[in-house]
This record gives C-alpha cells, structure tokens and sequence, in this order.
C-alpha cells in the first residue's frame, strides 16, 4: 500500500472516531437538580447500594475503569418525593486507601425559621411557608367534624411536611389529648426539625402523654 494510501486511511480512522466519541458525548446527559429517580436509572442505570434517612434516599453506585484501573463512586440524594437534592463524585485512584475517606451525607433541611426554602419550593422536603400553613391551618379549624379535620390533615401530609411549631398549632385546634396525639401520628414522619420537638413536648402537662409523644416521634422516624 502506497504511503499516501497509509496516511488517508489513518486520517480517516481519526476523523470517524473523532465522530463516534462527539456522538456519544452529545448522547450522555448528566445528572441533575430535579431529576426523578426513573431519570437517573435511565443515565447511570441501577445503583449498586441504596438507604435512606428521614430526609430521604440515598443511592451509591461504583463505576471502574478497567483501562486505568481506578475507580468513581457517585452518590446521589434524593428528596422525599423522589427528586434529586445533590450529587457527589469521588475518584479512588489504584492501590488507594479507602477506609477512611468520609462518605458524604445526605443535604438535610435549615432550622426551621418560619420560611420555605429560599425559592418558595417545595420540591426538597422543607416545610410549608406561611401563606401555605395558614390556609391548611383555617380549613382544619373551619371543618365541621373532627372526621373532616383528620381527613384534611391526612391529605396534606400526603405532600407537605411540617415544622415542630407548625405541628403544635394543628394540634391545638383539638381540645382533647387523644385527638392531639392522633394530629401529631399523621404528622411526626413530616416533621423537618425534630430537634426542636421540645416544643410538643410541652403542650402536654403529664409524663404519660410525655411519653406517648416520644414513641411516635421515635416510631415516626
């Protein structure tokens, strides 16, 4: 083959893999804010490991490159209506110690500050801003029955989640503690601050009702 021939086949090779790379990068998407989970399967397929806390579900996935030899381990987080909340890449080089590499935690909610997030969202699992509580707060209080209050409340935690002060102020529209405790059960695994449960706590005179409160706070979670 004559020299010439050599080198326009060479050229050739290049430029069709150069084609065949750019094709597959334009096809590769990357992770992002938002995304559901059925997203991220579609991109990284399924994840290796999974978890979860009371802020959500955490998914791990361990991605090796044979021709290097090393490693990148992807954690993804998401909320508890399934998005994506944060994403983190960690590339474990050949013959690294792994041990002691802190494993990255799953993002959780401000102290409660009497706002939703920044945006007004509520995509995250952060508690309902204040124009949102108030009319949850006046349709419960305006029902009828007690029936049609807990319907509402079961409804709205379907979706929303609460901070402590925000639960205390629906349970104070019952007079009684037994349909206390049942407003705080619909609502404890909602709950985006239970470091400050104090505050449920203290709408209860007697150490037995004390108590009950921790068990479902515990049980909740």
């Amino acid at each position: 083959m004559k020299r010439n021939e050599v080198m326009a086949l060479i050229a050739t090779t290049i430029l069709m893999f150069a084609v065949c790379l750019s094709a597959s990068a334009k096809g590769k998407r990357n992770v992002e804010r938002g995304m559901t989970k059925q997203e991220v399967i579609a991109i990284l397929g399924e994840p290796k490991l999974t978890s979860f806390d009371m802020y959500g579900d955490k998914w791990e996935y361990d991605k090796c490159n044979y021709l290097f030899g090393d490693s990148k381990y992807i954690t993804v987080f998401f909320d508890r209506n399934g998005k994506v909340v944060q994403y983190d890449t960690r590339i474990i080089e050949p013959n690294s110690q792994t041990s002691n590499v802190q494993q990255p935690q799953h993002p959780t909610p401000p102290i409660y500050d009497g706002r939703c997030d920044p945006d007004d969202r509520m995509d995250y699992g952060y508690c309902l801003n204040d124009a949102s509580f108030s009319k949850l707060y006046n349709k419960v209080k305006k029902a009828s029955f007690d029936d049609n209050k807990f319907d509402l409340i079961e409804v709205a935690s379907l979706g929303c989640y609460y901070s402590c002060a925000q639960v205390v102020r629906i349970m104070k529209i019952f007079p009684f503690d037994d349909e206390q405790l049942k407003a705080l059960r619909m609502m404890a695994p909602h709950i985006v601050d239970p470091q400050n449960a104090i505050v449920i706590y203290q709408l209860f005179s007697f150490d037995s009702e004390k108590q009950k409160v921790g068990e479902i706070l515990s049980s909740s979670r």
